[in-house]
């Protein structure tokens, strides 16, 4: 099913025209996701969805696991919601989930979405919309397995293909969201993943749970009193970016459960004159015809691309581009901060707010939220060790003095006709030479893709250390051949 609502004037979501007798301002946005996610059908899954759905799910395994080695916070964060959730729930209760990497299931499934949704995020690894700002998958995978898992639990397993639908119709709602909150909802202090996630998580557990229309517009309704994240983390590289995709999950449970049982969600909660889009975002061009134009017929999650590096998206390009140099180089002689006379790099300058800005925590990260939010932190380890698809190590050189020596040298610049990920740089060597390169798109992106064999190099390198070559491979190829999958068969091989 597909609502009556097409783009207009192509792709520039342009407000002013009438679609269908409609104005921008009186389309029920709302109604038409939640019934986008109500009447979803697997006769919708064409070859490229299911493709992409497998390349996403490999992805978020392999960084969800990658979690487990190398991120400092998965162990307090796994010990907080095991006490939180308490003894009440254990390997012989009904209902309970897997979370990935640890053992047989035994968390409900709110907490395993939680669970599984906070480390897959943890790392900073997870795919990324550009358009939206955002990373859809950490939320949507994480919601639709945790869901799957206890329904197939129940005796009521969804075919792996209801699965794979609803990924991509969290995907798509999340992805949706996140295009009309713009990067302009961060200046307002809000995290897209966590904020939009949210419905996208329930679309999922709607489309397993075989939800009407009418509960999922009451989910949403109370999901936007539950629809959170807050850009503080940046001031001490704290924890709460990671919890954020673990909050969404989480509550969107709750408010699908609240939904089921008959409790009355706010009205028009996307499109209301204090609703999600007016309460979240400053952004001007916010289009509900482009919102919802186009669903089923045109899938925006498709555009999502993977990471081949764990950092924020914004300083990508530079790291390739960095990396490349390096490469040149390396091959006459080993690098030091003294080969490089001075870096100059120039970015957007909503770009600059999040990875350029030079204050101390960013020339100087002490921690690893702060490294990936810093271009100068980046740059400097790229030049000097490389760039590798999948490679943790940059984070264990926060206390490298040649690195630090490195980001003194470093100059970032703003140019306001610059947009997206886009990245030029600089580099003048100390023997006179100076060599430039400029990006449009980083590496993953549509127009510069990930190639399948990247897919699995990451997967490996993230996988291999906590489930050993064998079960690696294993898990490679039960996604491979997703369609044909047990849902109760493949979560215990993420065990």
């Amino acid at each position: 099913m597909s609502p009556s609502i097409n783009r207009t004037n192509g792709s520039n979501g342009n407000t002013n025209g009438h679609t269908n007798g409609q104005s921008s301002d009186e389309i029920p946005a709302t109604h038409f996701l939640a019934a986008f996610a109500a009447n979803a059908e697997v006769s919708q899954l064409t070859p490229e969805l299911r493709e992409k759905v497998k390349e996403v799910l490999l992805d978020f395994i392999g960084v969800t696991i990658g979690a487990i080695t190398h991120a400092d916070s998965t162990t307090p964060i796994l010990t907080a919601i095991t006490a939180l959730q308490g003894p009440t729930v254990t390997k012989s209760s009904p209902g309970v989930c897997t979370v990935l990497g640890q053992g047989e299931p035994k968390f409900s499934k709110q907490y395993a979405g939680l669970l599984n949704a906070a480390l897959g995020h943890s790392l900073d690894f997870d795919d990324t919309y550009a358009p939206g700002t955002l990373h859809a998958g950490v939320t949507a995978i994480a919601a639709s397995l945790a869901e799957a898992e206890s329904l197939a639990i129940a005796g009521n397993a969804p075919s792996a293909e209801e699965l794979m639908l609803a990924i991509s119709v969290a995907y798509e709602v999340t992805c949706r969201l996140g295009r009309e909150l713009g990067y302009e909802a961060y200046s307002r202090g809000f995290h897209n993943s966590s904020t939009a996630g949210i419905f996208g998580s329930i679309a999922a557990i709607a489309v397993l749970r075989h939800l009407s229309t009418e509960k999922v517009e009451m989910a949403f309704g109370l999901a936007g009193s539950k629809a959170a994240g807050s850009m503080q983390y940046l001031d001490n590289g704290s924890w709460n970016k990671r919890l954020h995709p673990g909050f969404a999950v989480h509550d969107a449970f709750m408010c699908v459960a609240l939904a089921e049982a008959g409790v009355v969600g706010a009205s028009r909660i996307i499109e209301g004159k204090s609703g999600f889009l007016k309460a979240y975002t400053p952004n001007e061009n916010v289009s509900l015809q482009r919102l919802v134009g186009g669903l089923v017929e045109q899938w925006e999650f498709l555009a999502s691309s993977l990471k081949p590096y764990p950092a924020c998206r914004m300083t990508h390009a530079f790291i390739e581009s960095s990396g490349n140099m390096h490469a040149g180089r390396a091959k006459s002689f080993s690098m030091s901060p003294d080969d490089i006379e001075s870096v100059e790099l120039t970015m957007s300058p909503s770009n600059f707010i999040l990875v350029g800005d030079p204050t101390p925590n960013k020339r100087h990260p002490t921690n690893v939220i702060d490294a990936q939010f810093s271009a100068y932190f980046q740059v400097a380890h790229s030049l000097l060790y490389g760039a590798k698809t999948g490679d943790m190590s940059p984070y264990s050189r926060l206390e490298d003095a040649a690195i630090g020596q490195l980001t003194e040298k470093i100059e970032v610049k703003t140019d306001k006709s610059m947009s997206g990920f886009s990245a030029k740089m600089s580099v003048r060597w100390a023997d006179g030479q100076t060599e430039s390169k400029e990006q449009q798109f980083p590496l993953g992106e549509v127009e510069h893709p990930f190639t399948r064999d990247k897919v699995e190099e990451k997967f490996r390198a993230l996988a291999v250390p906590v489930y050993g070559e064998e079960k690696a491979s294993q898990i490679v190829a039960a996604v491979d051949a997703l369609e044909e999958a047990n849902i109760l068969d493949l979560m215990k091989l993420l065990r």
